[in-house]
């Protein structure tokens, strides 16, 4: 399976700090993020079945109206389901996401939504924000410039990320 970085989709100036786009026949739009966090569009059998073989441990589906489970079939990846509405940021689905993200038995962990742009955009965001100690414009900038296919009428992500109290998320997901 090739995962190099997909050299075609790599602007001349982007940062070396963004998630590497890996180039993948099977997993639509898949980036790594961390070594302990990857994301993507939707995958179909055949993407669980290359996730798997990546050596991810859990999928985080972010789809409000579809589950994971015909596409996880066969496979023993774990699965967590969040109904995230792209419309509506929610703190606690950012609480849960970062809960999972960093809890070694689940990790590496992918998450996705269906183009792997915009909820998963937000959750890798808060991610870079949280845990890695980012500043909002910088995750912002990657969120919507780093290639991912972040749309850009949804100007109620990039407000939430900017006025989300941070700290009060930080606090929330490190809470034994």
């Amino acid at each position: 399976m090739n995962l190099l970085p997909a050299a075609e989709s790599l602007p001349e100036e982007r940062p070396k700090q963004w998630a590497v786009p890996l180039a993948n026949a099977i997993i639509p739009n898949l980036h790594r993020v961390s070594p302990t966090l990857y994301r993507c569009a939707q995958p179909d059998a055949a993407g669980m079945q290359a996730i798997e073989a990546l050596g991810i441990v859990t999928v985080i589906n972010l789809r409000a109206f579809h589950n994971d489970h015909d596409e996880l079939a066969g496979t023993k990846l774990l699965s967590e389901e969040l109904s995230v509405k792209t419309w509506h940021i929610e703190d606690e689905d950012v609480i849960r996401v970062l809960r999972t993200c960093q809890d070694p038995a689940k990790q590496p962990v992918l998450i996705h939504c269906q183009h792997g742009a915009d909820r998963t955009g937000v959750m890798c965001c808060m991610y870079r924000v949280v845990i890695q100690g980012w500043t909002k414009e910088a995750a912002i900038r990657e969120m919507t410039d780093g290639g991912y296919g972040f749309w850009p009428n949804w100007k109620n992500i990039i407000r939430y990320v900017e006025n989300v109290d941070s700290e009060a998320i930080k606090a929330a997901v490190l809470k034994p």
